[in-house]
Parts: C-alpha cells; sequence; structure tokens
C-alpha cells in the first residue's frame, strides 16, 4: 500500500498534535452544515472531527505530487470535484508536504461552498518545534509557513477571518495533559468563512396604473351638474 505520510506524521509528538487541534477545532466547527466536507491531511492518525450538522467527510492523504486516501490522484492536477461541492474544508497539515502550496489552497477555496467555513492547521515555525521537525524529518523536510501568509491569502480573496492562535504544548512531547490554546503553542491554526456573493438590488421602475371610474357620481357631483345645465 502506498506511504501517503513523511515518517515525522507518524510520530507520538505529532499524534498528540492533532488530538489538540481536534479538540479546539470541533467546536469552532460544529455549526457547519452540508452534505459533505473535505479533509485534507497528511497524516493518516488524522481523523476529522465529528460534525453533527453535517452529512460526510472525503479524506484526502497529501504528500509531494500524490493524493491517496478517499481519492488517488496527482496532486499537481485540480481536485476532481466541481465548484463549491463542500460545507467545509479543513487543511491538517497539507500546506506543509504538497509539492504545491499556492495551488492546493486555490482548490480548497474553489470546491468550499459560499458561506461554508475553511480551516488551516500547521506547526509554527517559531518555537521548539521548528528544529524538532529539522532535527526528525527524513527525506522531504515539511515547509512551516508563517500563518499570517494564509491570512493574506485568505482575506485577498474576501474570506471573514479570524485572527491565527496558537495550540498544543510548546515543546514536542508524546504524552502529558491535553493542551487546547496556548501563545506558546507549537501549532496553530485560522479559521476563516468565504463570504456570499452580494445581492444586487434590482431598481424598480415606476409604472402607470390606470384609475377605474366609478359608474355613479357622487351626490355632490350631480347637484354641481344639475346646476350647470339650468
Amino acid at each position: 500500500m502506498p506511504h501517503f505520510a513523511s515518517d515525522i506524521y507518524t510520530t507520538p509528538q505529532i499524534g498528540k498534535l492533532l488530538a489538540d487541534e481536534a479538540r479546539v477545532l470541533g467546536p469552532l466547527l460544529s455549526r457547519c452544515t452540508g452534505e459533505h466536507g473535505l479533509h485534507l491531511t497528511t497524516s493518516a492518525q488524522a481523523e476529522p472531527p465529528a460534525i453533527p450538522l453535517l452529512g460526510h467527510w472525503a479524506t484526502i492523504r497529501v504528500a509531494g505530487a500524490a493524493l491517496g486516501g478517499d481519492v488517488r490522484a496527482s496532486g499537481l492536477e485540480a481536485l476532481p470535484f466541481v465548484d463549491e461541492a463542500f460545507g467545509v474544508v479543513l487543511l491538517r497539515h497539507a500546506l506543509e508536504t504538497t509539492a504545491r502550496q499556492d495551488n492546493l489552497l486555490d482548490e480548497a477555496i474553489r470546491v468550499l461552498a459560499p458561506g461554508g467555513m475553511l480551516a488551516i492547521t500547521g506547526i509554527h515555525p517559531v518555537g521548539l518545534w521548528s528544529p524538532w521537525v529539522a532535527r526528525q524529518s527524513r527525506g522531504t523536510r515539511p515547509r512551516l509557513t508563517w500563518p499570517w501568509w494564509w491570512s493574506q491569502r485568505l482575506v485577498r480573496d474576501e474570506f471573514e477571518l479570524s485572527m491565527p492562535r496558537r495550540l498544543g504544548s510548546a515543546w514536542p512531547r508524546a504524552g502529558g495533559a491535553a493542551t487546547a490554546e496556548s501563545i506558546f503553542g507549537g501549532g496553530y491554526f485560522l479559521v476563516a468563512r468565504k463570504k456570499r456573493p452580494a445581492a444586487v438590488p434590482l431598481r424598480t421602475r415606476a409604472a402607470t396604473v390606470p384609475s377605474p371610474m366609478p359608474g355613479t357620481l357622487a351626490s355632490g357631483a350631480r347637484r354641481n351638474a344639475r346646476e350647470s345645465i339650468s
């Protein structure tokens, strides 16, 4: 079976970070609706959060130029989904391992329905996790990117964006107490909503409506008419 995740994403340290992410993202995405959600991930351990109002998840594992999981395709091509197919798109460390970061984010935006939620998680490039990643990685090293870069991209694409926040423990560890948000956390997340197209109001057009003439005249009108005749 093809291996769709680099070694670092199978470690217990990353497993704990994924659990911390799920604990934070679950409540934030709980109101997402739709028939399907798209889970783009680099780890076989990562399970999408349970969202009561969402029908089903499609999970795609991203590693370099390969896509695996529910869909097997090339990561250098467009995602095999129609436009606006998903009510929520979750990129969990997928932008760290894809061969084309901007292309994958563009595709995630394309397949997200208006009003849908887009969530991105990753390892923060500043902190104790970054040297650990460099030391532990074998083969291609993950591309750790500043979260503000993705924020700027989403603002440019007219998303309603919440500020990126950090989560997880300050240093890589395999066990210990659950960690949620932390200003020194080794991971980060950001959540944004795709704006719906603005409704263009129709300009009202004045129309002449004929006023019906009553069949009889008022009593005052008949009196005036008799006076004028006489």
